[in-house]
């Protein structure tokens, strides 16, 4: 005789095929506990633990004072590949299309001007993109180019043409390399506001720095994606996993990215 499923778990059941299923699709807002118990005819301690179950699962996210939504699949990405981001998930038959925000010549920041060789305050292309798959907001990109570039580049349909192949057809500038760093930070109102997520909510922040084949840098992209819509992978060999046991010899030196480095860890979501 088969053992009953608890109630919680049933319910759990029903609302993760919603979800599978797409009823409940990416950000949708659940109905509140008071209304999904007496939905299910089950006590608030018990649609408590079905909803639990499904936030361990991710299927769902609780935001403070604003109730329970449907969270967005996460996007998975090995970060040692220098390829271009969209282009794999197109080929995985994710739909991805980029929408133009804008574009300027700005006085460059002390950051985007030292990154890209330029003098302090420098005139520079901004091209600010938003990237979206299955039509929801995966990451905010700024990328920046010096104004001798931007002057041609910007003639091109970025929306429409990777600025990768912009910078190719139009200058004959080929990306080589990059050196990238990826931090922790929050979004803040502007850019929760054009991702679709809540002011102050955990992001990827890349910055990275693309270089030609003579080593000259290119451009410099600063991109935030949603904590809850990106991971970060890396397959490790054999060679490369420490267990914590005994070392033979001396301690190997840390993968450091340098301009000799083979190993440029990049998440490509985040660049052009």
């Amino acid at each position: 005789m088969k053992a009953r499923l608890p109630r919680y778990q049933e319910i759990a059941d029903v609302l993760r095929a919603g979800i599978q299923d797409g009823d409940l699709a990416p950000g949708a807002r659940l109905d509140t506990q008071r209304q999904l118990a007496s939905r299910f005819g089950v006590t608030l301690m018990t649609l408590r633990q079905a909803l639990e179950v499904l936030e361990r699962e991710k299927l769902i996210e609780r935001r403070h004072g604003l109730g329970t939504f449907v969270a967005a699949p996460s996007v998975d990405y090995d970060i040692l590949q220098l390829r271009r981001f969209a282009g794999d998930l197109s080929a995985q038959g994710e739909e991805v299309t980029t929408r133009l925000l804008g574009s300027a010549f700005v006085g460059g920041e002390r950051t985007v001007t030292a990154a890209l060789g330029l003098g302090r305050g420098a005139r520079v292309l901004v091209v600010e993109r938003l990237r979206l798959v299955d039509g929801r907001p995966l990451s905010l990109q700024r990328s920046f180019l010096p104004a001798r570039l931007g002057e041609d580049v910007v003639r091109a349909d970025l929306a429409l043409t990777p600025l990768a192949q912009a910078l190719e057809f139009k200058l004959g500038i080929t990306i080589a390399r990059a050196r990238e760093v990826v931090s922790a930070v929050r979004l803040g109102q502007r850019e929760a506001g054009v991702l679709a997520a809540a002011p102050g909510a955990p992001a990827f922040e890349s910055e990275r720095i693309s270089f030609d084949a003579a080593g000259s840098p290119v451009v410099f992209d600063r991109v935030f994606i949603p904590g809850d819509r990106f991971r970060i992978t890396r397959e490790l060999s054999e060679a490369k996993l420490d267990m914590g046991g005994p070392r033979h010899g001396p301690p190997s030196p840390p993968n450091v990215d340098s301009p000799g480095s083979d190993s440029h860890p990049s998440v490509e979501g985040v660049t052009a």
